[in-house]
């Protein structure tokens, strides 16, 4: 459990039509579960459309959109850093680069969190983002979507001794928890045949440790 007195950060990441953004809400803890979550997604969408409406070229529009989420996120961060406040994000973890931000948290005296909603296969990812894209939501191409699929499971591989707790869903069909781990070990509520295939081959060391 998150400590009462240390400020806490909670990640939230995963496959594209995971639901992190329907369920992001949900998947934090209780007594966090009125802490505004920044989806970059989200303020990116809203920035390329407003810049295209001024420039009309949708190259310079998803630029300066790029820009001013940079700057608007590396501005939340510096602020929650020095206030010791208690923050949520939604991203992905493809590239290195991308875990500079959890490590300046846990520098900074922070609990961190992750929670990681995944799917079955990529098809799934990439057909839910359609959905979703129908519906007027965010597009990603498929070859970034098949990027994250595996490639968050890949870095949190390398990285996942960092945090203090990892809880890890399936939500291919419904919410499956599959596991919580901490610096105490993992507990999965699952026996060994109910725990999805992506999990394993994806995510062997933290197969192993709830395997334990």
């Amino acid at each position: 459990m998150p400590s009462s007195v240390r400020p806490q950060l909670f990640i939230i990441t995963g496959s594209n039509g995971a639901g992190k953004s329907t369920l992001k809400q949900a998947l934090l803890p209780a007594d966090f579960n009125n802490l505004n979550i920044f989806d970059g997604d989200i303020f990116y969408t809203q920035k390329s459309r407003e810049f295209y409406k001024v420039h009309g070229s949708s190259k310079e529009a998803k630029k300066q959109a790029n820009e001013a989420l940079e700057f608007h996120f590396r501005k939340l961060v510096a602020y929650h850093i020095a206030n010791k406040a208690h923050f949520a994000y939604e991203g992905h973890f493809t590239g290195q680069g991308a875990w500079q931000t959890p490590t300046d948290f846990k520098n900074a005296g922070f609990d961190i969190h992750l929670i990681f909603c995944g799917l079955k296969e990529v098809i799934r990812s990439i057909q839910r983002v359609e959905i979703r894209v129908k519906k007027g939501g965010f597009h990603v191409t498929p070859l970034d979507i098949e990027n994250n699929f595996y490639g968050n499971m890949e870095m949190l591989e390398k990285n996942y001794k960092i945090f203090d707790t990892i809880e890890v869903l399936d939500t291919s069909d419904g919410i499956l928890p599959i596991c919580h781990i901490s610096k105490a070990g993992g507990y999965t509520p699952l026996k060994d045949k109910q725990i999805p295939e992506w999990f394993k081959k994806g995510l062997p060391n933290l197969y192993q440790i709830i395997a334990k």
